[in-house]
């Protein structure tokens, strides 16, 4: 039965392990958004008053950050190969997500991320 549960267990860990390295990213970036009234130009403005330091994982290949043309949003990705399949971790101030990317969800987490395939 244990052996059963590993997949499930293991999985839950990873993903937990991400958004516990990279949720204060997320929260500095609202509270900065709130603070100034727009997004961040890039995450070095969050250093140092609303973070020590951008954080980094094992289990995160690569963080991308964009500000919205617009400027009025924002969107945090983390590009993860420590599952199968590869995935993008997404958090995107506005919530919006195009119809090609809304077909690659694999799950949304913690409220947070919205998980894509690669």
């Amino acid at each position: 039965m244990a052996f059963v549960a590993w997949p499930a267990w293991h999985k839950f860990s990873v993903e937990d392990r991400i958004h516990g390295a990279f949720y204060p990213v997320v929260n500095a970036l609202y509270t900065f958004q709130q603070d100034t009234g727009v997004p961040a130009a890039d995450l070095a403005q969050l250093t140092p008053k609303y973070l020590t330091a951008i954080p980094q994982s094992e289990l995160v290949a690569g963080v991308s950050y964009l500000r919205s043309s617009d400027g009025k949003a924002w969107t945090l990705s983390l590009s993860s190969t420590a599952l199968a399949p590869p995935r993008i971790y997404c958090c995107r101030s506005d919530g919006k997500y195009t119809t090609e990317e809304e077909q690659r969800v694999i799950q949304r987490y913690h409220g947070t991320w919205v998980v894509l395939r690669k």
